[in-house]
C-alpha cells in the first residue's frame, strides 16, 4: 500500500505528528503559566497583553491568506467566519472584558504562541484558499452539520465557564476558589474541554488536513494543562471535590 501525499500534505502530517513528543512532554513537565506556574526564568510581560500579541496572528493570518487566494465560495466562508468570529473574542474582548490577576506572562510562551499560531493560519488559510473545493451541498452533509453543533457547544462551553470563573474570582478580589455551578459540578476545566470540542467540530466541518492537525494540536495542549489544574485544585483545596474530573466526565 502506498500514499501519495502532495507536498502540503506531507508538511501538514509531519506539523501534526509533532504534536506527539508536545504532548508527552508536557505530561510529565510543569505549566508555565497561572495559577500552576513553575517560576521559569527569562523575561516576563504583563499577561493582558502577552496574551493580545500571542493570539493576534490566529485571528490575522488565516482570513489574510484566504482572501488572498481570491478563491472565495459560501463553504470556505462559513469556516473562516468561524474561526474569525473565535478569535476576535479571544484578543479584541476577552483580555480587556475580564480582570487580570495573573502573574506576567514568559515571553518565550507568548513567542511559542505566536509563532503555533501563525503556522497554522497559513496552513488552514492556504488550504481553504488554495486548495479545498467545497460544492455547496458540503453543507447539507452530515460531517458538516455534526462539526457545526459540536462548534457551536463547545464554543458556548468555553465561553460560559471561562466568564463564570472569572466572575467567581472577581467577586474573591481576584482569589483562587473552588469553581461552582454549570459544567464545574463535573469538570475542572470545561472551559478547556469546550475549546476541544469546538475544534474538533471545526475539523469536522472542513474534513482537512490542515484542521485536523490543529484540532490534534489544540488537544496536546489542552489536556496536560486541564490535567495541571485539575492537580491544583486537589492540593490546594482539601474539600475539593472527589467526583469532578479534569476535563472527560467520568474520565479523566
Amino acid at each position: 500500500m502506498s500514499f501519495n501525499l502532495s507536498p502540503f500534505d506531507a508538511m501538514v502530517v509531519v506539523w501534526a505528528a509533532l504534536a506527539i513528543p508536545v504532548f508527552i512532554y508536557s505530561l510529565v513537565g510543569t505549566d508555565n503559566v497561572g495559577r500552576t506556574g513553575a517560576n521559569p526564568r527569562g523575561p516576563r510581560v504583563a499577561a493582558r497583553w502577552g496574551w493580545v500579541v500571542m493570539e493576534l496572528p490566529a485571528l490575522c493570518v488565516l482570513p489574510a491568506v484566504y482572501l488572498s487566494a481570491g478563491n472565495r465560495y459560501l463553504v470556505a466562508d462559513l469556516l473562516v467566519a468561524a474561526w474569525v468570529i473565535h478569535y476576535a473574542h479571544r484578543t479584541l474582548l476577552w483580555p480587556w472584558i475580564v480582570p487580570r490577576y495573573s502573574w506576567p506572562m514568559p515571553v518565550a510562551t507568548c513567542v511559542s504562541g505566536f509563532v503555533f499560531n501563525v503556522i497554522n493560519g497559513l496552513l488552514i488559510g492556504w488550504f481553504l484558499g488554495y486548495a479545498a473545493d467545497y460544492p455547496r451541498e458540503w453543507l447539507l452533509d452530515d460531517r458538516f452539520i455534526v462539526g457545526a453543533a459540536a462548534f457551536l457547544t463547545g464554543a458556548a462551553l468555553n465561553v460560559t465557564s471561562d466568564y463564570r470563573l472569572a466572575w467567581m474570582r472577581h467577586q474573591q478580589n481576584g482569589r483562587y476558589v473552588i469553581p461552582q455551578g454549570g459544567a464545574f459540578r463535573l469538570l475542572s476545566s470545561p472551559n478547556l474541554a469546550g475549546e476541544m470540542v469546538e475544534w474538533i467540530g471545526f475539523a469536522l466541518m472542513a474534513w482537512s488536513l490542515p484542521a485536523l492537525a490543529f484540532a490534534l494540536w489544540i488537544a496536546a495542549n489542552l489536556i496536560p494543562r486541564a490535567l495541571w489544574r485539575h492537580r491544583w485544585y486537589r492540593r490546594t483545596f482539601p474539600d475539593y471535590p472527589e467526583s469532578r474530573r479534569a476535563v472527560i466526565p467520568g474520565v479523566l
